[in-house]
């Protein structure tokens, strides 16, 4: 094998001859010559050079020379992969050799250029899995979205989620994004260990919400007719969420992730520990007994004249409120009834009134028989009960505990921000909508009515959730028993 160059004015010549001896005979593989004019040099230097005879005066030469250098680099680069190709070598992979050495700088810009490009589009590819890619800010967001628009429905029950629960899961996760914009730290669905929650639950008891509060601390909206000076008073007091909200907060957190891990999504399983909870101090709930209900029940309203210019309503609220205690229901079910709640049945020959209700919260179905005050109530509307918004109706219930003379003070214990906080309230400031649901469940047991029928009343499936709603106190105890079992007497 022979790789030669030879001098010409238009470039030098690279001539390759390549044979091979098969059964003594001599074969010719290759012969070729090809004019190169990216390697034309001078005449005088390649005769000068060739005439060098030590590879020192070569090398001498060639750092004197640099154009040639460059040159006559090429040329042995050719010689070299020409050589070790051997008998290997073809037409195609000579030229190929040439062309690759005479233009590897512009080969290896353009690979250079090419790897750039595709480095460029990589990172565009993955900007835009990343952007596509549900991250848990975009899970909570579509969580949010998929219960406001009835998409997503109870696991329990399959039914859209009611109104309240709506607005309490919307409200409860866009306090863990806020949370995450006000600490500037992004999770995700990983990052929710231990650590994060209690994080999150620090950054929960240590939020002061007296600016923006405008409702009474436990029950809905402040009444209108509360001095001024005590709302201002009031402003000036740091506020602090209580352990239940920030309970509430935490569970609808822990249903989103349990939401997103039943999709595929990576959760860290830590939400599932025991740790991962809110401590709830249970605050003691007020009910009303029977001679409060009754002075409500007897309040003339026809003399009651407030500023508001809503005074038509005040005797609507009190029989909502008062068809709420007789059914033991909850507000988006007993501010919610029409005429197809209204039912009757024979009660051993006595046509018997009935109110049935799918109850909202969990699709289960109950039937009450009316008592005689309820019976009433649903006799002046046989259109239906018009609805009062959830917040004039709290409005206007304390109205009337007020104007009822319900202002016992009673102490809450509440923990706020880490610390147990005791206040006193007239008992009319702390009716609310829920107030007719423990009534009701109470007034029943003191009735002596079975607690496992009460529960057919209020839908409970769980003794100790409904002995949570009996709020008695134990003079009243005292006398159900005393009246109920002849061991006393």
């Amino acid at each position: 094998m022979a790789t030669t160059f030879i001098w010409g004015a238009g470039g030098m010549a690279v001539r390759c001859r390549v044979t091979q001896t098969v059964n003594g005979k001599r074969i010719e593989l290759v012969n070729r010559l090809k004019v190169c004019p990216e390697l034309v040099v001078l005449e005088a230097d390649w005769k000068r050079f060739n005439e060098l005879k030590t590879e020192f005066a070569q090398n001498t030469f060639l750092k004197n020379n640099q154009a040639f250098a460059i040159k006559y680099a090429k040329m042995a680069e050719i010689k070299k992969r020409v050589d070790d190709l051997g008998t290997s070598l073809t037409k195609d992979s000579f030229e190929s050799i040439i062309h690759n050495v005479l233009y590897s700088e512009q080969i290896e810009a353009e690979e250079k250029r090419r790897e750039k490009a595709a480095a460029r589009k990589a990172a565009r590819e993955e900007a835009r899995r990343k952007a596509e890619a549900m991250t848990l800010t975009k899970f909570i967001d579509q969580y949010i979205e998929s219960i406001e628009s009835g998409e997503k429905t109870t696991v329990q029950h399959g039914r859209k989620y009611a109104r309240g629960s709506r607005f309490n899961t919307a409200n409860s996760l866009r306090h863990f994004k806020e949370f995450m914009e006000d600490t500037r730290q992004s999770y995700d669905f990983a990052d929710v260990d231990l650590e994060c929650y209690s994080k999150y639950k620090a950054w929960l008891m240590s939020r002061d919400i007296s600016k923006g509060f405008t409702r009474g601390r436990l029950t809905g909206k402040e009444p209108d007719d509360l001095e001024k000076s005590e709302r201002k008073q009031k402003s000036k007091t740091p506020l602090y969420y209580s352990d239940g909200t920030i309970g509430r907060f935490i569970k609808q957190l822990k249903a989103m992730l349990r939401a997103a891990e039943v999709r595929g999504y990576p959760v860290n399983p830590a939400y599932r520990s025991t740790e991962f909870k809110a401590q709830v101090l249970d605050i003691d709930a007020i009910y009303l007994t029977m001679k409060e209900i009754e002075a409500i029940e007897k309040l003339d309203l026809s003399t009651y004249h407030p500023d508001s210019g809503h005074e038509n309503q005040i005797e609507l609220a009190r029989d909502i409120f008062m068809i709420g205690v007789w059914t033991a229901q909850r507000v988006s079910d007993y501010n919610n009834i029409g005429p197809q709640n209204i039912k009757t049945f024979d009660n051993n020959g006595k046509e018997q009134l009935l109110v049935s209700i799918h109850q909202q919260k969990t699709g289960r179905f109950v039937e009450i028989p009316c008592n005689s005050r309820l019976r009433a109530i649903l006799e002046k509307y046989p259109e239906g009960i018009p609805h009062i918004s959830e917040q004039w109706l709290n409005k206007y219930i304390k109205i009337l505990g007020k104007l009822a003379g319900l202002d016992e003070m009673i102490e809450i214990n509440e923990s706020r921000g880490g610390e147990i906080v005791k206040s006193c309230y007239p008992k009319y400031q702390l009716i609310c909508t829920h107030t007719a649901r423990r009534t009701g469940a109470t007034l029943m047991y003191l009735a002596g009515i079975p607690i496992y029928d009460i529960m057919k009343v209020t839908g409970h499936r769980s003794v100790a959730t409904l002995e949570k709603y009996i709020r008695a106190d134990k003079l009243e105890v005292a006398q159900k028993l005393a009246r109920t079992y002849d061991y006393f007497e």
